[in-house]
């Protein structure tokens, strides 16, 4: 990571600033987006946005205002899926939802959204504002699908990766997308640079996933078994549905109301262990497609540095 801030210069601190002042609003609004917003985060999102942008030539700093849009878009998501998902913790902390109430969160999102597409708008690329309505929409789409499927056992892997789809890997897909607009770049490149971040987008989720089941909590920033109480089938869920179902039903029931003991079981079942490790398999497998794509990029470090980021995406942790 030093290495891509070096290599980023005052483009990576630019974002920062851009993001900070978006928090900018009427009071609470502005503590309840700020105490999200300027928690960390890995801001994978516009890290690729920017590395995309250099890759294709574009000149120091000419994608930052996307690069801070997309982080806004993606703290927006996060704010409204805590009170939709009755989050207690993000990012290690409180929720702002915990602190400030649901109204002000959902207020909170939607202020961080605004500027993200007043970022764009002042922006002024050629198709940026298109493409990130277009990903909006996708969101949403993608949230539909996760409620639709709230409790169900049967959505299998193809309905899983329809979530995925939408509500994590279309604002990975933009954000590499915009890095390229801003520096001109062919539809060619575009749309490949797009179908890169389409599949690092899916791995990245499937990860998330995986260490809902087995990571450190303090570690993930949330409590483990998170996603089966709130009802989600995950891919690693999914694929050991398909061969144990009558073994872990009895305990998915009670963790979806609430047991952190049958959660903890469901995550500790063999069944379960295997189907983390044929998850991470399948992430594995899409981050090289993903890869594959990056070939239309000039060689040189902002590839390498796009691949290495990345693989370490999908080796993490935490």
């Amino acid at each position: 990571m030093k290495e891509i801030q070096y290599l980023l210069g005052e483009s990576l601190p630019a974002v920062e600033i851009a993001v900070k002042g978006a928090t900018e609003g009427p009071a609470p609004l502005d503590e309840a987006s700020a105490h999200l917003v300027m928690s960390g985060g890995k801001r994978v999102r516009p890290v690729t946005t920017l590395l995309v942008n250099r890759a294709c030539g574009g000149e120091q700093g000419s994608a930052v205002p996307l690069a801070a849009a997309v982080e806004l878009i993606h703290s927006a998501t996060l704010l409204h899926d805590d009170v939709m998902d009755e989050g207690e913790e993000r990012r290690g902390r409180p929720a702002s939802r915990v602190l400030w109430g649901n109204l002000v969160s959902v207020l909170a999102g939607d202020l961080v959204l605004t500027s993200a597409l007043n970022l764009v708008q002042e922006a002024r690329i050629e198709g940026a504002m298109e493409d990130t309505l277009g990903t909006m929409r996708a969101l949403i789409g993608g949230e539909v699908a996760q409620l639709k499927a709230r409790g169900r056992e049967d959505i299998g892997i193809d309905g899983y990766l329809e979530i995925a789809e939408g509500k994590t890997a279309s604002l990975f897909s933009c954000a590499c997308r915009l890095g390229a607009r801003a520096a001109g770049a062919a539809p060619e490149v575009i749309e490949r640079v797009g179908r890169f971040g389409e599949r690092v987008g899916i791995a990245f989720q499937i990860v998330d996933d995986v260490l809902d089941l087995e990571g450190v909590p303090h570690e993930v920033g949330k409590r483990l078994g998170h996603d089966l109480a709130e009802g989600k089938t995950t891919l690693p869920l999914a694929l050991a549905l398909k061969t144990s179902a009558l073994e872990l039903r009895p305990l998915l029931i009670d963790a979806r109301a609430g047991d952190t003991v049958a959660a903890a079981k469901v995550s500790q079942a063999a069944p379960v262990q295997t189907a983390c490790q044929e998850a991470r398999s399948y992430a594995l497998g899409e981050t090289e497609k993903g890869l594959a794509e990056l070939e239309v990029l000039p060689a040189g470090r902002e590839r390498e540095l796009l691949a290495e980021l990345t693989r370490g995406l999908i080796e993490r942790t935490a």
